[in-house]
């Protein structure tokens, strides 16, 4: 491992130079040391390869920048184009996907997703139901408290059995996994919910998850580089970087599950392109927003369960912050959004090995990203690159 580190050491050093003005073409940022040294050091001491950073200050993209190494092999350099997995940050995605759906009057946070008169209706497993699952509406998928399929209720089993379809995978969970407690009560973070509200997205909308995602949310936006994730090293699409394992970590960065894993955490984005995302569900007149403030406050407004997490989004009210988190093997990704305006995101191609203590490595990422958000000494640009 003392090795490894020391070539991302040197690779991170040699490559992590400006972006290329060209771009940028109608802007020139200027690099701050403060920060760029920062975001080394971080990767240095975590044996992160790659990674890319975006800035944002009352709407406007005021720092973008790429560090170290797409591919390592084939010394490719990080650009503020290079896509990376989004793993669970899809899930913010999600929950403002269906906020959207709910906007159009397509359904509400109370509607009951299964059985007679639910959205899925019997579409899934065989009926008749347990009356814990018929009890399961939109915002307890979104809340992650439907009492099921998570590690205390059930298991969360959304890798499980990889080749099956949609269809296959959803009749053998609600045929076999538990429900065993009451909706609303726990809770409890399950993959699960998550694909299960791609597949409301598809019944209402009409239009399969990722297409639903590009063309009704995206493109009115202006984001153009988010996708489904490859699932092996040969599957990687344009501009999308290779993912680096540690540890045990390294056997299963190209076996996961996609593009069956899209809802839950199958999307790749560059970093700018999501925070295009989050500046127009930020609830800031700074640029129009997708929802409105009614869907903004049911979004971000979070469930008696449990107070730290909303509809797809993530909220600590000491620091004033929303935000959501997103890990897999070889991957790592954040965001933050501030009170204060500031919003930004981090994205890696690498992870500290969880089945190690990787306590340190969660605890500094989010450090890092917070301290982008709220440390006022920082000298931002009046510049706009979205």
């Amino acid at each position: 491992m003392k090795k490894l580190s020391i070539l991302f050491v040197a690779l991170i050093i040699s490559s992590c130079s400006s972006s290329d003005s060209s771009e940028n073409p109608s802007t020139t940022q200027t690099d701050i040391a403060s920060v760029d040294s920062k975001v080394t050091a971080f990767m240095n001491l975590y044996n992160i390869p790659g990674a890319s950073l975006a800035i944002s200050k009352n709407g406007k993209l005021v720092y973008v920048k790429g560090y170290g190494k797409s591919n390592v092999e084939t010394n490719e350099n990080v650009t503020v184009n290079s896509r990376f997995r989004l793993a669970s940050l899809s899930k913010t995605y999600t929950g403002i996907a269906i906020m959207k759906l709910i906007q159009d009057g397509q359904f509400t946070l109370e509607s009951p997703v299964f059985g007679t008169g639910g959205i899925l209706g019997n579409d899934y497993g065989t009926s008749p139901y347990n009356s814990n699952l018929l009890n399961i509406k939109v915002k307890h998928l979104l809340q992650h408290t439907s009492g099921s399929w998570g590690s205390a209720t059930g298991g969360d089993v959304i890798d499980q059995n990889p080749s099956y379809t949609y269809q296959q995978l959803f009749d053998w969970i609600l045929n076999t996994r538990p429900n065993p407690n009451v909706p609303g009560n726990t809770y409890d973070y399950t993959n699960v919910g998550y694909n299960l509200l791609g597949r409301i997205i598809e019944k209402k909308s009409g239009k399969t998850y990722i297409n639903y995602i590009k063309e009704d949310i995206l493109a009115p936006i202006g984001v153009t580089m988010t996708d489904i994730a490859g699932k092996t090293e040969a599957e990687r699409k344009a501009n999308e970087v290779k993912y680096y394992g540690q540890g045990n970590d390294a056997s299963f960065v190209y076996t996961i599950a996609f593009p069956r894993r899209d809802a839950d955490g199958g999307l790749m984005s560059t970093a700018t392109d999501v925070l295009k995302l989050i500046t127009a569900a930020d609830g800031f007149t700074t640029r129009p927003d997708i929802l409105n403030q009614a869907s903004i406050t049911a979004f971000t407004t979070p469930s008696s369960a449990y107070s730290g997490y909303a509809n797809g989004i993530g909220i600590w009210s000491a620091e004033n912050v929303w935000f959501n988190y997103g890990s897999l093997p070889g991957t790592r990704t954040a965001f933050m959004r501030h009170n204060n305006g500031m919003c930004v995101a981090l994205l890696l191609n690498s992870r500290a090995d969880p089945s190690a203590n990787e306590n340190p490595f969660v605890y500094a990422m989010q450090d890092l990203v917070l301290d982008f958000v709220k440390n006022s000494s920082y000298n931002w640009q009046n510049i706009d690159q979205f």
